[in-house]
């Protein structure tokens, strides 16, 4: 069984700047219908998002298409947030979740320097692609957690 492509997505991330371009960047197999730059922000919108319903975020921005029509399928962690703040977050919305979802991760260990590099965003793309790749050929049937 194939995933639909583009494969709606959340992004959380701490600076609009990167999120937007990484954003961007992810296309066309990836669609992030939804930037998150808070851990209180990810605590409240993501059981949300998993419902089928608007996240209502407490600070709006225009990253991400905002086509809610399907759940989130993929969660993606800017290097900002741990791993254990994912897996948390993981465990915390396990109730809200309707289908497999893949929870990616960033090495803390490769966290670019401020401000990133020129490149930055457009490799941190590439390197979230390539570690769901697996994930997406497989059909995406099991919930996974991946560190880039």
């Amino acid at each position: 069984m194939a995933l639909r492509i583009p494969i709606p997505a959340v992004l959380c991330g701490r600076l609009t700047t990167v999120g937007k371009a990484v954003s961007q960047s992810l296309r066309p197999e990836f669609e992030v219908i939804h930037f998150i730059n808070s851990p209180a922000a990810a605590h409240a919108e993501l059981p949300r998002l998993f419902a089928g319903q608007h996240p209502q975020p407490a600070a709006p921005n225009d990253i991400g298409t905002a086509n809610f029509a399907q759940p989130p399928r993929v969660v993606i962690f800017g290097r900002g947030y741990s791993p254990e703040f994912a897996r948390e977050l993981k465990s915390a919305t396990a109730d809200s979740v309707q289908m497999p979802v893949a929870w990616v991760a960033g090495e803390p260990s490769k966290a670019p320097s401020a401000p990133p590099a020129p490149g930055y965003t457009e490799k941190l793309a590439g390197e979230v692609k390539g570690v769901l790749a697996t994930w997406m050929e497989e059909g995406g049937l099991q919930d996974a957690f991946i560190l880039y």
